[in-house]
C-alpha cells in the first residue's frame, strides 16, 4: 500500500511543476536544416494493430498538422494517446529552433505548422509493463515502464518546402532500469525540460530517472530555468554528452526489499551541460 500511495504522490508532483517538454541527437545534427532536401511527400501507412495492453505500434505523422498531434496534459506537455497508461510526450522542432507554444487551447500557432520528419518510425514497437497493487493485480492504466515515452517531430511552416530537418533514433529502453540520452541539438530550450519540485531544469527519463540541465549560453548571459519565456530565446547548439549514451540506475527499496519503480538512485549520468545560443529575430 505504501509503494502505490507513493506511486501516486510522485505522479502529481510531477503534474504540478511541469513546464515543458524536451526531445534527441548527437551534437550538431538534430535541426541542422537541409535546404536542398526535397519536401517529403505525405505517405498512406498502414499501422499494425495492438495485440495487447502490452504492446503498441508508432504512428506515422509526416504530413499532418501540427496542431492535430496529441493533446495537451495536464503536467503542460503535449503528449499523444497510444493505450491506457501508454502516453509518450511529443516534442516539435522547428528549423530555426522557435519555440511553439502548444499551451494555447485553439492550437493557433500550432495550425501554422506541419510535420515534415519524425524520430521514430511509424510501426515501431513501444513495449509496456503495468503496476501492481498490494495483491499483485496489475493496474489498467498506471504503467511502470514504456519502452519509448518521448516522439520528436520536425515541422515546418505550413505552405513551405525543400527544408527537411535531421532527425537521430534513439534506442529505446529495454528494461525499467536502462535508458539512452537524446538529441537536445536544434531543439528550442524550453522544450527540452521541466522545473523539478527543487527548482532544478531537469529532463525525466524511464522508471523515475531524471538527469539535471546546466545551461551554458554562448554570450556567457544568465539564463532563467525558471522562466519559460526566458528559456524560450535559446536554441541547443551542443550537449556534453552524446545521444544514444546508456545510462543506468537502480530503484530505491522499502523496509522489505520492494523496488519502488519510480525512485531511482545510483545513475550512471546525473547531469548534461546544453550550450545554447539566442535565437535571432
Amino acid at each position: 500500500m505504501l509503494r502505490t500511495k507513493l506511486t501516486a504522490a510522485v505522479a502529481t508532483g510531477a503534474v504540478l511543476v511541469a513546464l515543458c517538454a524536451c526531445g534527441n541527437a548527437p551534437a550538431g545534427s538534430q535541426g541542422k536544416a537541409t535546404a536542398s532536401a526535397p519536401a517529403q511527400q505525405t505517405k498512406t501507412v498502414q499501422i499494425k494493430k495492438s495485440p495487447d495492453k502490452y504492446t503498441h505500434y508508432v504512428k506515422n505523422y509526416v504530413g499532418m498538422n501540427a496542431a492535430n498531434v496529441g493533446y495537451m496534459a495536464m503536467d503542460g506537455r503535449r503528449h499523444d494517446e497510444y493505450g491506457n497508461g501508454v502516453h509518450p510526450v511529443i516534442v516539435f522542432v522547428t528549423p530555426d529552433g522557435t519555440h511553439i507554444d502548444s499551451s494555447d487551447s485553439e492550437s493557433k500557432l500550432l495550425r501554422k505548422y506541419r510535420v515534415s520528419n519524425q524520430n521514430v518510425a511509424p510501426n515501431t514497437k513501444i513495449k509496456s509493463t503495468f503496476d501492481k497493487d498490494e495483491d499483485g493485480t496489475e493496474y489498467d492504466n498506471l504503467t511502470t515502464w514504456n519502452s519509448i515515452d518521448e516522439i520528436v517531430l520536425a515541422v515546418d511552416e505550413v505552405g513551405k518546402s525543400g527544408n527537411s530537418t535531421d532527425m537521430t533514433k534513439i534506442k529505446a529502453s529495454p528494461n525499467n532500469t536502462t535508458a539512452y540520452i537524446r538529441d537536445y541539438v536544434g531543439r528550442n530550450l524550453a522544450d527540452c525540460g521541466y522545473v523539478s519540485l527543487t527548482g532544478k531544469f531537469v529532463d525525466g527519463y524511464v522508471g523515475g530517472s531524471y538527469v539535471q540541465l546546466d545551461v551554458n549560453a554562448s554570450d556567457g548571459s544568465y539564463v532563467d530555468v525558471s522562466d519559460s519565456k526566458s528559456l524560450s530565446q535559446y536554441r541547443v547548439t551542443a550537449q556534453s554528452v552524446e545521444p544514444n549514451t546508456e545510462l543506468t540506475f537502480e530503484h530505491e527499496k522499502d523496509e522489505d526489499g520492494t523496488e519502488y519503480s519510480n525512485l531511482a538512485i545510483n545513475q550512471s549520468i546525473s547531469s548534461i551541460t546544453l550550450s545554447v545560443e539566442k535565437i535571432s529575430k
